[in-house]
């Protein structure tokens, strides 16, 4: 079998077309923003993201990666069971938004807590937005790009004119909401065209509680790995506001964004891939799918670090400007921890293929264990660099060591497989 059909390619063209949007909003928008409200605000802004991002994993309990397997393998059955389970989505954010953002109203500045209520809202639309899984399973991912490329143009619009006109740095919070809000709705609309009768019908109704037991059941596994993953990923984040303040969060966010925005590619062609490999009942040929996927995206990775090594300062102070000038050495570290990190849902989600999510709990569990002391200890020593470095040590630890133990040592063979030539023929 090929290592990339017609419409899986195909499918992560349209994929990797919505994150060209995003990046030319990253690269010609976001960084004139950043520059015009300075570190501290721009920190600000990071620090309201880091929290609900984790509110959002705890609410996805494991489900993105259950309903994509179901749609992929049985296109109704997943549709019933992501249409059962978008309340159950929402009840979760809610609960758990209302006590953070009290406790932001009570400790934060105006700033923060408008930022905080704007990243909420958003946050709770990306929840909801089930429908993004059905387009990538089915391959569909044309109608994400078409849905989430117009959200994104109005947001960065209004974003590039705020910042343009001097408007307010408050204003800030209005496209944040938009970028969310406009796509989902959009996806809801065309996803009701074709699926009325499954959200209305009898059959939901009954079953209902039968699919949401089931995710329970199934996703509680996925969802410690899912929250596990978020926290791991944010620690850094949250303990340089706690140790640096608003100011390093800021020069850090704006590194971890340029060393992380190449990662759109990667995870285009592993999503669209895994629709395939989802469909595969032999496990042999699917390890060996799976290594090809692995050796692609070592390549496109290894490129990509060579890329922002050699173009990165540059990038920074022409668009960045001065005051952020240190992000340069930080984005070099976390280029390489982005290296291992972007063959990490390789594995992952091989795992997933085997049904391997309680050792997905516990692996992502002991990563979580493993990156707090690390960064907690080589932030506050060291600031952003011991934010990076802990970062690149947790993703190392997470691609090798922490998934050799699962299925006598299979994600090791994978990475075998995929540095040997005969695996590509």
């Amino acid at each position: 079998m090929k290592v990339l059909r017609k419409d899986v390619v195909s499918n992560a063209f349209w994929m990797m077309s919505e994150k060209l949007i995003a990046i030319f909003g990253l690269i010609f928008v976001t960084s004139y923003v950043a520059k015009y409200i300075g570190p501290a605000n721009f920190g600000k802004i990071s620090f309201a993201a880091a929290i609900f991002v984790i509110i959002q994993s705890i609410s996805l309990f494991g489900s993105d990666s259950i309903i994509f397997k179901r749609i992929s393998r049985n296109k109704e059955s997943g549709v019933i069971l992501m249409t059962s389970t978008k309340k159950t989505r929402a009840i979760f954010f809610c609960v758990l938004s209302i006590p953070v953002m009290f406790y932001l109203y009570l400790t934060s500045d105006f700033l923060t807590v408008l930022f905080g209520a704007a990243t909420c809202l958003a946050s709770y639309f990306t929840t909801l937005d089930v429908y993004s899984i059905y387009n990538n399973a089915t391959l569909s991912s044309k109608i994400n790009t078409v849905c989430n490329t117009v959200g994104l143009m109005v947001g960065l619009l209004v974003r590039f004119l705020v910042a343009k006109f001097d408007i307010g740095v408050e204003y800030l919070a209005i496209p944040i909401i938009l970028t969310s809000a406009i796509p989902y709705w959009m996806k809801r609309v065309n996803f009701r065209v074709t699926w009325s009768h499954i959200e209305k019908s009898v059959i939901q109704k009954r079953k209902r509680k039968k699919y949401i037991n089931y995710l329970v059941g199934a996703g509680l596994p996925l969802a410690i790995s899912g929250v596990s993953i978020t926290l791991y990923t944010r620690l850094s984040q949250l303990f340089l506001m706690k140790f640096g303040g608003d100011v390093e969060l800021g020069i850090f966010s704006a590194a971890s964004s340029l060393a992380t925005a190449w990662t759109f590619v990667t995870l285009s062609v592993i999503t669209s891939y895994y629709a395939k490999i989802y469909n595969c009942t032999d496990r042999k040929i699917a390890l060996k799918m799976a290594s090809k996927l692995n050796g692609l995206i070592a390549v496109v990775a290894l490129l990509a670090v060579i890329g922002i090594y050699l173009f990165g300062k540059f990038v920074i102070f022409h668009l960045y400007g001065n005051a952020y000038e240190a992000a340069y050495n930080i984005m070099l570290i976390l280029s390489v921890a982005t290296f291992f990190a972007a063959m990490g849902p390789v594995a992952y989600r091989y795992i997933v293929y085997e049904s391997g999510y309680k050792y997905l709990s516990y692996k992502m569990f002991i990563t979580f264990l493993v990156n707090l002391p690390l960064a907690f200890f080589l932030t506050k020593k060291y600031g952003m660099y011991g934010a990076a470095y802990s970062t690149l040590l947790t993703e190392l630890l997470s691609l090798t060591i922490l998934n050799y133990f699962f299925k006598r040592g299979v994600i090791l063979k994978m990475h075998i497989l995929s540095t040997m030539p005969k695996t590509y023929m």
